[in-house]
């Protein structure tokens, strides 16, 4: 966490992201640096808007980016899980999108941050939904947990957790994995909710529609 400008000389690991400590959703006022000059500018900028600047290593390359969920149960056991790879190189599921400069090719052509709107491919993903029970586990979560991670050479590095009801729980209800309707289903109505039930796999996408309002007509 930076809290002035001077600050960013200690970091040396590029590219990086920066954001803000507080009102960040939806990632608003999220930028990725890949130089020292860059990263003390828009550190200085960001310093304007919020106290606090959180900065972080940007790993993986956009195609390894996930949005997994973790339920479980208010006693602490474990319902189900279910992860989403995210689409978020176009369209409205992308906050921003820049080549990558750094050199590091295992980063890929173009260096991006997700939106908070996602879509993307619903599939098994096993070694990354073993990682975030794993996670979900250590933290003795209780209800819902929305972990946002990449993988990258193996190994699954998280950079955001919400223990809360997400953005994507609409997805995943389309592909039968509706987290509010297995908790009260569970805890207020007494049902017993099978452990690892089974759910669609597919590709869930968003769009957006076009409405006309009309004009009320005019007086004469």
């Amino acid at each position: 966490v930076l809290d002035s400008p001077a600050a960013t000389a200690a970091w040396t690991d590029f590219p990086c992201v920066l954001k803000p400590a507080l009102g960040g959703s939806g990632s608003a006022n999220v930028f990725i640096a890949q130089s020292a000059g860059e990263l003390a500018a828009l550190a200085g900028y960001l310093l304007e808007l919020s106290p606090q600047v959180v900065i972080e290593e940007y790993v993986g390359d956009p195609s390894s980016e996930y949005t997994v969920a973790v339920l479980r149960d208010m006693d602490g056991g474990l319902i189900n899980s279910i992860a989403i790879r995210r689409a978020i190189l176009g369209g409205i599921s992308n906050r921003l999108k820049v080549p990558n400069r750094t050199g590091r090719r295992e980063l890929g052509p173009v260096l991006a941050i997700s939106s908070g709107v996602s879509q993307g491919e619903i599939a098994d993903f096993p070694e990354v939904r073993g990682a975030c029970e794993a996670l979900a586990e250590g933290l003795d979560s209780r209800g819902p947990l929305n972990i946002q991670c990449r993988l990258h050479q193996g190994e699954l590095v998280v950079f955001e957790i919400n223990p809360r009801f997400s953005g994507t729980s609409l997805l995943r209800a389309l592909a039968g994995f509706n987290e509010p309707d297995l908790l009260i289903r569970k805890h207020v109505l007494g049902e017993d909710i099978p452990i690892r039930f089974d759910y669609s796999f597919g590709t869930v996408v968003r769009g957006l529609s076009e409405v006309l309002y009309p004009s009320e007509p005019e007086s004469s």
